[in-house]
């Protein structure tokens, strides 16, 4: 799959910045600068010319063969090179060198689709990429993928692991967490570096590379990519350990705050949670401190039956419904109640909780 690269997000002002740049006024700012954002997801150094200095971590011909598109990084933010009009051979540069661009800031929107929103310093020429010195090959700094897809890692080198979920071996692959569904693409860079087809579905990966934006809509906080450099940026890898099971350490209550009509048949639907294996009792009171109905009493489990089933917790809250009636099973006047949880737990500590409860009626 290619994408066609055929116009930019406020030309006049890129020209601008780059007779800026020439002409010796170019800011000098970070990289993090340039990448910070707006409410839209976009820099607010767009327009401008600075000079950033960064270690390259994707050097040029790698995911582009036709045009420079190389990334560098540093103090934890990573930021696309691009130069349209300039030949990967033309710049001489090595992963692990230290470089001062110089250009103009750009946030690449396709013509065709609009899509991108890809964070970019442009340069003009090869000059505008100066080598400081040459270092060490930079190492991917690990995120698991709950942590991927944000503002912050884009343009970054990241490494992650992951299950291949669903395969097109043409452009991509999708990696998940199973426990928790997060997942991200694997994007095959457009000099087809990478070969995704000896990767079938089931398997579990350790990926690096490069986290690029492709949004197709604004604001533009979605569509994340993660570009590996070479093959052997991915490899079979040993499946992680889910987390251990998530307990909660108190009483905790959810009701809905409206009102609620047993006259017409509802029924009030309380969530819940607890320690587990604790002793709770769960009840309505009136404003006068009178028990109205017990809804729950005895131990507390939410325990999922299906251990080999990864989740992110293995306990799911309670639900319980109140229909409006006492213990007698007759409907209550309207009016506002109390809901009181209290927990003791196997240490026996205890917790409470209470929340407000409204019973409506018809106005004539």
């Amino acid at each position: 799959m290619t994408r066609i690269r055929a116009s930019w997000m406020f030309p006049a002002a890129v020209i601008a910045a780059w007779l800026a740049a020439q002409a010796g006024f170019a800011q000098t700012h970070t990289i993090c600068d340039v990448q910070a954002y707006d409410d839209q997801g976009l820099s607010p150094l767009v327009g401008e010319g600075v000079t950033v200095r960064g270690v390259v971590t994707l050097p040029p011909g790698y995911i582009q063969s036709d045009r420079v598109s190389m990334y560098i990084e540093l103090d934890g933010c990573g930021v696309n090179v691009y130069g349209g009009d300039l030949s990967p051979a033309a710049v001489d540069v090595a992963l692990g060198d230290t470089v001062l661009v110089t250009g103009g800031v750009v946030e690449y929107l396709s013509a065709s689709t609009g899509a991108g929103a890809v964070t970019e310093i442009e340069v003009a020429t090869a000059t505008d990429i100066e080598l400081i010195a040459h270092g060490p090959v930079p190492e991917p700094t690990y995120f698991n993928l709950q942590e991927l897809g944000h503002e912050e890692q884009e343009g970054r080198f990241v490494r992650t692991i992951g299950v291949v979920r669903q395969t097109n071996y043409e452009y991509s692959i999708y990696i998940e967490q199973p426990w928790s569904g997060a997942e991200i693409q694997v994007y095959q860079g457009f000099n087809d570096s990478t070969d995704f087809s000896g990767f079938d579905i089931g398997d579990t990966l350790d990926v690096a590379g490069v986290m690029v934006q492709y949004d197709r809509t604004a604001p533009f906080f979605d569509g994340w990519e993660l570009v590996p450099r070479f093959q052997s940026d991915m490899k079979i890898a040993v499946p992680p350990e889910p987390p251990p099971p998530v307990y909660w350490p108190n009483a905790s209550l959810e009701v809905p705050a409206f009102p609620f009509r047993p006259d017409v048949g509802d029924v009030l639907e309380i969530r819940y949670a607890a320690p587990e294996g604790s002793e709770v009792v769960m009840e309505i009171f009136d404003l006068q401190g009178r028990v109205i109905r017990t809804l729950a009493e005895g131990e507390y489990t939410g325990r999922n039956e299906t251990p080999d089933h990864y989740r992110d917790d293995f306990f799911v809250e309670g639900i319980k419904g109140w229909d409006g009636r006492d213990e007698l099973r007759r409907l209550v006047p309207a009016g506002v109640y109390v809901c009181r949880l209290e927990a003791r737990d196997r240490a026996g500590r205890v917790t409470t909780t209470t929340a407000p409860v409204v019973v409506g009626v018809k106005l004539d």
